[in-house]
């Protein structure tokens, strides 16, 4: 597990990120200050898809100087008219960044990687992410793609079924869909970097005012984190002490525990999860 921690010249301010990578290997995390001091900065992004000399949007992350770069008002613009080319049909990436100023935290992202806010120790604010579950998501490409279509079967015909983690011990399985864009470009959520623009070129983007002389968390994370918590976890993972380390080695754990697993609201029996099922953990957090 890679993992980095930084202490800025505010000595109350601590940011962090770690990953962990598992079969996939295609998390990303970062953190950093500007160069002008002006604000901290975070993200998460979580590649997928694979396709023999694919242009990956991680890859272009990973070459960016976040530390410049972000200080252009139009920064995500710019990674999505990168990403968004014929060379990276087939693959893509979420991506979720925070700004944090004095006064306020801006965030900007696509996908599903989650960004939240904890106050006090209690979390007050989350992106909304693009998935089955946001509705107007599903209008936007309802109205803006031609030929897109959204399945909830296999090719076998049995139910597409995710996990959503009830409590620390028990998980359920839950209905699911595939989005296709056409030309081998399908995920399990609505909008992404990468497949060659197939998913469009929005961009959520929200503005939270900051209090002075408050205790804040900011976290933002890939689904091998969100996929394995539940609200019982808010307590942990908004403390200001608990580091993206940390919460990765504590996502991990959740990953290879046993569980009681329900259905229709019985519980079934219990089960792990093999570990080519296990995701990619990246963590980043910032804390004053």
């Amino acid at each position: 597990m890679a993992s980095l921690t930084t202490l800025t010249k505010h000595t109350s301010i601590t940011m962090t990120s770690a990953v962990k990578q598992a079969t996939s290997k295609q998390d990303f995390v970062f953190h950093g200050s500007s160069s002008d001091g002006a604000f901290d900065y975070l993200g998460a992004a979580d590649a997928h898809g694979k396709v023999l000399n694919a242009l990956y949007p991680t890859t272009i992350l990973k070459n960016m100087d976040f530390s410049n770069d972000l200080k252009n008002p139009e920064y995500f613009e710019k990674i999505m008219k990168k990403t968004n080319v014929q060379a990276s049909n087939g693959v893509g990436s979420t991506l979720c960044i925070c700004k944090i100023f004095e006064d306020r935290f801006e965030f900007s992202w696509v996908g599903d990687s989650t960004g939240k806010i904890y106050k006090e120790g209690e979390c007050i604010w989350q992106t909304k992410d693009h998935d089955r579950n946001n509705t107007e998501e599903l209008e936007r490409i309802k109205n803006s793609k031609e030929g897109l279509f959204i399945t909830e079967k296999d090719k076998r015909g049995n139910q597409i079924l995710d996990i959503q983690v009830k409590n620390p011990t028990t998980i359920e399985m839950i209905k699911a869909k595939l989005f296709h864009f056409g030309n081998m470009n399908k995920i399990n959520f609505t909008h992404s970097l990468g497949h060659a623009g197939l998913t469009g070129s929005h961009i959520s983007k929200e503005i939270i005012p900051r209090e002075p002389d408050v205790s804040y968390k900011v976290i933002c994370a890939t689904d091998g984190l969100w996929a394995i918590v539940c609200d019982e976890d808010h307590e942990f993972l908004g403390k200001t002490d608990v580091n993206s380390k940390d919460i990765v080695e504590f996502a991990d754990n959740r990953w290879r525990q046993q569980w009681k697993q329900e259905f229709n609201g019985n519980i079934v029996g219990n089960s792990r999860f093999p570990e080519y099922n296990i995701d990619d953990i990246g963590v980043a957090t910032w804390s004053c």
